[in-house]
């Protein structure tokens, strides 16, 4: 394709050679049931990137699914909202932007940008209307790790983010986690056992995990992702409701408790 697109460009300019620097215009081709659709991608990297997570621990939640996750719990911004596996603090973050209302990408650039043909004062324009429509709140979002570094991590991407002040982060450890609040929802991504916990391991901390979770009120709505078949049994109850989602590759369940 790249051959075919240089050889056309070259008869309209009447050149030999084409020099491969300036902006970048990335096509992208699809071919079904023998039609070929050319596209031309405006965005560059993918658009999961949002532009705050400059760093990442190992197995980082991808930023659309830790979005997903946050609309499924049918959270906006009035209840507390709580992570005790927060990692690098992808769920927590995606939490904040969407109770403020921030539009994805928003500290990002896109390919487009730098082309001839769009007028920059455009790309101000959308920010700017973007902006406009934001929220500006207090919230309860917090997001706990029981590895020191990893939380110093997510308070840098929450800065990066543009949600510092709306989220608090802090070393604890998951199987404490105890909250007094009629309402609220907890979501979190826990250790599977395949990559970073042996199964065992992953195992026993579903089960202390699974009991803090019983213990609190009854108004709570707690969502957890994971691979783990046996989860439920570990956790000590089964889901009122499960979904099939993907992490990446793997495949994995959101189970869903409380109504």
């Amino acid at each position: 394709m790249k051959k075919a697109a240089a050889k056309r460009l070259g008869e309209k300019y009447g050149v030999e050679t084409l020099p491969e620097v300036g902006s970048r215009y990335q096509i992208q081709f699809a071919i079904v049931k023998d039609v070929a659709t050319l596209y031309l991608d405006t965005s560059g990297e993918g658009l999961y990137k949002r532009g705050y997570r400059a760093q990442g621990v190992v197995a980082p939640l991808r930023e659309t699914l830790a979005a997903a996750l946050v609309t499924l719990s049918r959270y906006r911004g009035k209840d507390p909202f709580c992570d005790p596996f927060c990692g690098s603090g992808t769920i927590p973050i995606e939490a904040a932007l969407i109770a403020k209302n921030r539009a994805p990408g928003l500290n990002r650039s896109f390919s487009a940008q730098k082309w001839k043909n769009m007028e920059e004062k455009l790309w101000r324009d959308a920010a700017q209307e973007a902006r406009d429509r934001e929220f500006h709140g207090t919230y309860d979002i917090w997001g706990g790790d029981v590895d020191p570094a990893a939380v110093e991590l997510a308070r840098h991407n929450a800065e990066l983010a543009g949600v510092g002040d709306c989220v608090r982060f802090e070393a604890a450890d998951a199987a404490k986690f105890h909250r007094d609040s009629e309402y609220g929802q907890l979501v979190t991504n826990p250790p599977y056992g395949e990559r970073l916990m042996e199964r065992s391991e992953a195992e026993a901390l579903y089960r202390v995990f699974g009991a803090a979770c019983r213990d609190l009120p009854p108004k709570w709505r707690v969502l957890v992702l994971s691979s783990h078949t046996e989860f439920e049994r570990s956790f000590g109850k089964q889901a009122d409701k499960k979904r099939k989602l993907y992490n990446g590759m793997l495949k994995c369940d959101l189970f869903m408790y409380g109504k």
